[in-house]
């Protein structure tokens, strides 16, 4: 699959790996730039002319979460993957919780790295607008969502787990539905991502005129305030 000219930016330091995945991904169709340090991604991400950063979070400098951090606080949205070979729950959650878009633990095929670039790419290039005339919700290109006067800026993620819900606000989604629509997945990667990027939204939406409802064992469904359920 060629997906077009996506700007990707790898930031691993281990050099002979950081090759083989840079060939890969060039022969399926991405432009790789690789950086080794934590101080070259941070000013490499500030340039906000890439479509999407892998990240190692063993990077000689500055433990990865710190380039999280410092994007992120600076309003950089680029999706960001994020490579580790931290494998305890805690340690992916931290990577989600600072703003990571998703993650593969090392050791990790190949195929799998592609499969979850290749769905965040779909995801950062797909439409940032949803019909809300009948919602007092204003979404935009920069990714922020407004209400009044209230205004919240989103991860990719997030912006496109709201897109999803607020196109079928009122119903009840599925995980499935969820993985597809709003993370590009035709498969279960088997972590805990919608939760916790679930819980980084329902915080920013906190006065927004919507409410995410869990519906145990159902799925997930976006209600706007003062309508019928």
């Amino acid at each position: 699959m060629y997906p077009g000219l996506v700007r990707l930016i790898l930031v691993e330091d281990n050099a002979q790996l950081a090759s083989t995945l840079a060939q890969g991904l060039g022969e399926d169709g991405y432009e790789v730039e690789i950086v080794d340090t934590a101080a070259k991604a941070i000013a490499r991400g500030l340039r906000r002319d890439l479509d999407l950063m892998v990240l190692d979070l063993g990077l000689p400098d500055k433990d990865g979460i710190e380039v999280l951090k410092e994007l992120r606080a600076a309003r950089i949205q680029v999706p960001i993957l994020v490579l580790t070979a931290r494998d305890a729950v805690e340690s992916r959650v931290a990577a989600l919780d600072h703003g990571a878009d998703d993650y593969v633990v090392k050791p990790f095929a190949f195929a799998e790295l592609v499969a979850r670039i290749a769905a965040l790419s779909r995801r950062a290039g797909g439409p940032r607008w949803v019909a809300t005339t009948d919602v007092p919700l204003a979404m935009r290109d920069d990714l922020t969502v407004e209400s009044g006067t209230k205004t919240a800026a989103l991860s990719p993620r997030e912006y496109a787990l709201l897109n999803c819900l607020l196109r079928r606000r009122g119903e009840v989604v599925t995980r499935a539905e969820i993985l597809r629509e709003a993370f590009g997945y035709d498969f279960d990667p088997g972590t805990n991502v919608i939760d916790v990027h679930l819980t980084h939204l329902r915080k920013k939406l906190t006065g927004f005129p919507v409410t995410i409802e869990t519906v145990r064992g159902a799925g997930i469904r976006l209600v706007v305030a003062g309508s019928a359920t």
